[in-house]
């Protein structure tokens, strides 16, 4: 089957003259199979790879010294490969995500006024779905979602993804350094950002049926999606983070940051994720039970009959 191609224009309006390369600015990847060879005629660093990059499917040899663990991917368990219904849990096998043309030295278009390998962030400003406390709003993000999208997100692509949770606790240390600058704190429960190569690798992952199935479904879970804002801008490799430009004035907060790929590698060893949904399932479940509790505890207040229900 053919990779699974996106055009850029059906969903944003870049322009480009398209002229630009991608191979300055790469750096060498030797985990990746990269070889680097200077060109000493033309002066620049010419990137060369094997045909077909393994990604995710024997098992890499213990780090060395020099090699953190990080950048050797753990082997994904059979039960993350698909589903009860044989559907893929990593995402189509046969997408050729624009990340890892750029690894192998592939021309890549640049879009106009990106530099050569300058990264791309998803930000979302997050707030929690109504009737969920701080502590179940992280505690499922982290253990529920996290575990069920991380290596799809690897496997399209995605360098780097972090959320920041901005709890009551952690945006009472901005007292500690409030000043006249400092005065405007969010009240925004989560940050998530999402650095990548190319909005094609976001676009093909949305549409994988994976994705559509389970992860757009579990969003409403824990987030209120439609108060929440998502913000889409440029990354530099020397930079410390995206720039935003918001009307009004500057807000800021302190969070609790939860990193779970780094450099395109998961973080954390492979989930069991049969345990994963059934933790989902335990937790939704639990969730109703208790808004049901309180909806009978609200009625009998209303009928004056609140101490037979809460006797119960």
């Amino acid at each position: 089957m053919a990779p699974h191609q996106v055009e850029l224009e059906s969903s944003f309006d870049f322009s480009g003259n398209g002229n630009n390369q991608l191979a300055d600015g790469i750096s060498t990847d030797k985990q990746n199979g990269l070889q680097t060879l200077e060109d000493q005629s033309e002066g620049r660093t010419k990137l060369t790879a094997p045909t077909k990059r393994p990604r995710e499917l024997s098992p890499s040899p213990a780090p060395t010294h020099d090699q953190p663990l990080s950048s050797h991917p753990p082997v994904p368990t059979k039960n993350q490969h698909q589903d009860s219904n044989g559907l893929s849990r990593n995402g189509n096998t046969d997408y050729d995500c624009v990340a890892d043309k750029v690894r192998r030295g592939e021309h890549v278009e640049l879009l106009k006024g990106q530099k050569p390998g300058q990264k791309f962030v998803l930000t979302i400003m997050g707030y929690r779905k109504e009737g969920l406390s701080e502590e179940e709003y992280r505690q499922y993000m982290v253990e529920v979602h996290n575990p069920m999208v991380r290596c799809l997100m690897a496997r399209y692509g995605t360098e780097r993804w972090t959320m920041i949770h901005n709890t009551s606790t952690t945006r009472a240390l901005m007292s500690k350094i409030f000043d006249p600058q400092f005065a405007n704190i969010t009240q925004l429960d989560c940050f998530i950002q999402a650095v990548f190569t190319s909005i094609e690798d976001i676009m093909a992952m949305k549409a994988d049926p994976y994705f559509k199935k389970y992860i757009t479904p579990d969003h409403e879970n824990f987030a209120d999606t439609r108060g929440s804002q998502e913000l889409l801008s440029g990354r530099h490799p020397l930079s410390r983070g995206s720039i935003a430009d918001f009307s009004g004035p500057s807000r800021m907060t302190i969070g609790y940051l939860e990193e779970f790929i780094n450099n395109g590698q998961v973080l954390e060893e492979p989930a069991d994720l049969d345990a994963v949904f059934a933790k989902q399932a335990s937790v939704l479940e639990a969730r109703a039970e208790k808004q049901r509790l309180e909806k009978e505890a609200g009625i009998a207040v209303a009928e004056g009959r609140l101490d037979g229900v809460l006797a119960k």
